[in-house]
């Protein structure tokens, strides 16, 4: 048998959510009749002006991709008014969390998060053999208090989440500021917005480029995998100092971003009329579910994303069990400690009444 390293036997695996079509064999329906309510995609789908750009373009993967994404690091430069070396393109944000560890942790660094939050910083940390450590949330919010109290000389990456999954709280404007000021600027602080597209213009929540503008240890992850609706392709992006991009580009592998990603990402930054009606719609179904919950007496967290955090006051793994039975998926937070909780996806209207009426049924068994 293959040797394999001691420190990688001990690793944990991030668990995915599974398919419908797994989950329908397994209980014995029709696809069609699944409602996955586990991932936090658009149940609108993807940008048709991506998927036009697809269609129009499919003929030419033969080619490699342009290893320097640049014209979608042009547009994304023209949106955000910042220069193009100040930005990078990963294969999903993942690729770019695996990057930044790569440019800026040895090992036993330490790289800090708050808890429960994005797993793969903790996954991605301990596979760059970097020491994580877990900040607890205060009231469902990250612990900005906590997380300074706990950088030291160690310290080289913070991890924050805004809005945070799973919870779907955020960070302010002010505590942001707060926090970059009171931050030793050689610590890398790394803001992940992935669901920047749900919250933004909302009360309280920062247009955080600006931040980036002012402070040179600032990075900015942001996704086409949510609202844009492309998770299929795996594309993100960073934004932050000329310094920091260049860090991670002497890192990242020439072609890391396929061709048809960089295509669909390109027309779907320019496709705000998508984007419209799909934080339309979220915002429709948000306040579909929270009126449903609050009749069944269900409590859930107030969120800026496109999910809730639902408290069950019960076994959330054994709701989560009867709900795949009926035909609906939803995760269960008990693998990050919250085991009551689940986090339910908003769908479409369709998919949100069958949630609610599964949810009634299910709950009225316990």
């Amino acid at each position: 048998m293959v040797k394999v390293k001691e420190w990688v036997k001990n690793l944990v695996t991030y668990k995915p959510g599974k398919p419908i079509e797994y989950v329908a064999k397994e209980i014995g329906i029709e696809a069609e009749e699944i409602v996955k309510l586990a991932s936090n995609e658009n149940s609108m789908g993807a940008s048709p002006a991506a998927v036009a750009a697809i269609r129009n373009n499919i003929d030419s993967i033969y080619k490699y991709p342009d290893g320097s994404s640049y014209d979608l690091i042009n547009k994304l430069a023209g949106k955000y008014l910042i220069s193009s070396e100040q930005i990078v393109v990963g294969n999903g944000s993942d690729e770019i969390i695996n990057l930044i560890y790569s440019a800026f942790c040895e090992k036993g660094d330490k790289a800090i998060m708050a808890f429960p939050s994005f797993a793969e910083y903790l996954l991605i940390g301990m596979a760059h053999r970097s020491n994580v450590v877990k900040v607890p949330l205060v009231d469902f919010k990250i612990d900005l208090a906590g997380i300074k109290e706990a950088i030291d000389g160690n310290t080289r990456i913070v991890f924050l989440n805004s809005p945070n999954n799973p919870t779907g709280t955020i960070i302010e404007q002010k505590e942001l500021e707060a926090f970059m000021k009171a931050v030793p600027d050689d610590i890398l602080v790394v803001l992940d917005e992935a669901y920047y597209e749900y919250a933004t213009g909302k009360p309280g929540f920062p247009e955080s480029v600006e931040f980036i503008k002012r402070f040179d240890n600032l990075l900015i992850l942001r996704t086409f995998s949510k609202a844009y609706g492309l998770a299929g392709l795996r594309i993100g992006y960073g934004m932050g100092s000329s310094e920091i991009i260049d860090a991670i580009n002497k890192v990242r592998q020439p072609f890391n971003v396929n061709r048809v990603a960089q295509i669909a990402a390109g027309a779907a930054l320019e496709d705000t009329k998508f984007i419209s009606e799909t934080r339309t719609m979220n915002e429709t179904g948000m306040n579909y579910l929270k009126s449903e919950l609050k009749d069944i007496g269900v409590e859930y967290v107030e969120s800026y994303a496109n999910f809730l955090l639902i408290d069950l006051k019960t076994d959330a793994d054994s709701v989560s069990d009867k709900l795949l039975k009926r035909g609906v998926i939803v995760r269960s937070m008990s693998g990050y400690g919250l085991k009551e909780f689940v986090r339910v996806t908003v769908g479409n209207e369709s998919e949100n009444r069958k949630f609610v009426a599964a949810l009634k049924s299910v709950m009225n068994e316990v």
